[in-house]
């Protein structure tokens, strides 16, 4: 209801009016144009007849609530503006006089505000960008206006209106697994899709590790072994471990021991809750999350929900540090023994440890994680070097140096539909 106009009033005027009515009381026959926005406050012209009588005072409603503005052209024509909606869809149209008060529905709808189905590609070459293409509803029908795109924060200057249903843009160059908001706004409202795309650092996939601080990530290539270098934006946590999930999200967990969604474009934790331990190695297996409990050197479930830890098996793991967990068919746990780091198949439905095999690698090398990528093992050391080693012999391969120390790695695909 409009402002200063008591609901009870009204209706008894109309009540006063439908038992004053006449022959020469007014009627509605259409409403031009037929539908208005949400927001309300646009013209639209009510034809019929009886609004002219004792001087064509007229109120008219629409969907129950006062137009701000009636003004009466002829006997009929009425020229109105539009109150704001409650919803979309048909909204009864009322016109009361000196003369009686008619209600009309199916004359008049109030537009639905744009939505958006799909944005394509859901993946950008961070250094190159694209065009995107958006489907969804409500860009051109219907007295849509000019449609402004928000994306990342920022207007884009050029949008190409293709449909009602299909709007592009050009999203430019930008920052490796950001993932921007997209808004769509025009007279039929507005509409918002948070993480509607992913800066992707490579079209091929590859490697993600994360420091202990300075960058907030690296992306490494195995295929042709370069990388890219993912800047902070803030204070990013210190990871000690990532785990991928089924749909491609990951997940993290800090030298805090906070556990949450790792949002890669806000380089954060999402809601984070607090693990129960100390976990420097994190691996999905199948759709069990397990890991390397540092406190209690124990192998165990991990509970992605509570942050909680159930040890599988009794047995305590090697100590005390160079931990490593992996698995691609089989899986394989590093750690130091006495002295020497060792490899060693891990049976994961009882934590039961095979033979383990000494690493021959340099006298540096202090594996910090590892991840298997197109069946090869790789591991990060906190010598800043990037390793292969061989399951079976324990051979150690140097693959890369002088990309800093990494406490966490996992594997990175483009493909994922996974913003």
């Amino acid at each position: 209801m409009a402002r200063g106009v008591p609901r009870l009033a009204l209706v008894a005027a109309l009540a006063l009016a439908a038992c004053a009515s006449d022959a020469s009381g007014p009627r509605i026959d259409a409403v031009v144009p037929p539908y208005g926005p949400l927001i309300g406050g646009t013209h639209v012209a009510i034809t019929g007849a009886g609004f002219a009588a004792d001087g064509g005072a007229n109120r008219v409603l629409i969907g129950g609530r006062l137009a701000p503005l009636a003004v009466t052209v002829d006997d009929a024509t009425l020229e109105v503006i539009i109150p704001p909606g409650t919803r979309p869809g048909d909204a009864t149209v009322e016109v009361l006089n000196a003369h009686g008060a008619t209600a009309a529905s199916g004359r008049f709808h109030y537009s639905a505000p744009p939505t958006i189905a799909t944005v394509v590609p859901r993946q950008v070459l961070a250094a190159v960008g694209a065009t995107v293409t958006v489907t969804g509803s409500g860009f051109l029908d219907e007295d849509a206006g000019d449609v402004t795109v928000v994306f990342d924060g920022h207007a884009i200057t050029e949008v190409e209106v293709v449909s009602d249903t299909t709007l592009r843009f050009a999203a430019p160059a930008g920052r490796a697994l950001l993932e921007p908001t997209l808004e769509v706004v025009d007279l039929r409202g507005r509409v918002v899709r948070p993480r509607a795309l992913r800066y992707t650092p490579s079209a091929r996939p590859g490697l993600l590790l994360f420091p202990g601080g300075g960058v907030f990530a690296v992306f490494f290539d195995p295929v042709d072994r370069t990388s890219v270098t993912i800047p902070a934006i803030g204070s990013a946590p210190r990871l000690t471990a990532v785990v991928r999930d089924a749909r491609g999200a990951y997940w993290g967990i800090d030298r805090s021991r906070r556990f949450g969604r790792l949002d890669l474009g806000a380089q954060a934790l999402d809601a984070p809750l607090f693990a129960n331990g100390w976990f420097p190695a994190l691996e999905r297996i199948g759709d069990a999350y397990l890991g390397v409990e540092r406190g209690a050197q124990q192998f165990g479930r991990f509970d992605p929900a509570t942050g909680g830890f159930t040890p599988i098996g009794t047995a305590t793991l090697p100590c005390c540090g160079s931990y490593g967990l992996a698995s691609d068919g089989a899986t394989y746990l590093v750690a130091r023994q006495a002295g020497s780091i060792e490899i060693a198949p891990l049976d994961p439905a009882t934590g039961a440890l095979g033979p383990a095999v000494p690493l021959a690698g340099p006298p540096t090398l202090h594996v910090e994680d590892m991840r298997f990528f197109a069946g090869v093992l790789y591991a990060t050391s906190r010598d800043g070097t990037l390793v292969t080693i061989d399951p079976a012999t324990g051979a150690v391969a140097v693959v890369a140096t002088g990309l800093g120390r990494f406490h966490a790695m996992e594997t990175y695909d483009p493909a994922d539909d996974a913003p």
